[in-house]
């Protein structure tokens, strides 16, 4: 069955994409695309051309995130353009692709909303010097980036908090105090953030947990 609707979703793709075709996977057990992504702004005029390659793990489809590689060196192998000295591109904050893997993640979809305008913003930020959507930061500062903006959570100890009653389903009086932040209702404060974190499943709020709890030692410590 998601053979079947792999297959399905990536023949859709190709009748309406016709710079891309399949290929020979350098990956076992991905599928894999080649073409080339046209960026033209709104008023149709062409910035530039990628040549991109797209693998696909096809016993996970749609519950995986398609690993996108740029060909032609356009970009500057460097993290402040989101692209590994490989090619790879990280496309958007791990924490928020995982949502996306999670809720399932339909190709053609995927490549309007993600893939072509992570490259759209290429040319733009060339252009402007800074992203259309707003800059996003990497490893340990990406997710602190993340709880921030998603949670409107700040302060390192309550992140902890929080992550340990989500990871260790631990239960309070939802009309009493919260134990977490202090606020005046539990329900109405951090028990519907640990309701959202869970959905991120155990293995991500661990790694989560263990930095946010080695940043805190370290600012409390005054090590950095």
């Amino acid at each position: 069955m998601i053979k079947k609707r792999l297959n399905q979703d990536i023949e859709s793709f190709l009748s309406r994409y016709f710079s891309f075709e399949k290929v020979q996977s350098p990956k076992f057990g991905y599928l894999a695309l080649e073409g080339k992504i046209s960026i033209v702004d709104d008023r149709n005029k062409l910035w530039g051309h990628f040549e991109i390659l797209v693998l696909i793990n096809k016993s996970e489809y749609p519950h995986t995130t398609p690993v996108v590689i740029e060909k032609t060196n356009i970009i500057n192998r460097d993290w402040n353009f989101h692209i590994s000295k490989d090619g790879e591109c990280c496309l958007d904050i791990p924490h928020k692709l995982l949502k996306l893997k999670k809720r399932g993640i339909l190709f053609e979809e995927f490549y309007r909303e993600v893939i072509y305008p992570f490259f759209a913003n290429y040319h733009f930020k060339k252009s402007t010097g800074y992203y259309a959507n707003g800059e996003y930061d990497h490893h340990f500062a990406g997710i602190v980036q993340y709880y921030r903006e998603e949670y409107g959570l700040k302060d390192f100890k309550n992140i902890i908090a929080i992550l340990e009653t989500a990871l260790y389903r631990i239960k309070y009086q939802p009309n009493k105090e919260c134990p977490l932040c202090g606020g005046h209702k539990y329900k109405k404060c951090c028990r519907k953030k640990v309701y959202k974190l869970k959905g991120y499943g155990q293995p991500q709020l661990m790694i989560d947990l263990e930095l946010f709890k080695q940043q805190h030692f370290r600012r409390t410590k005054g090590l950095e």
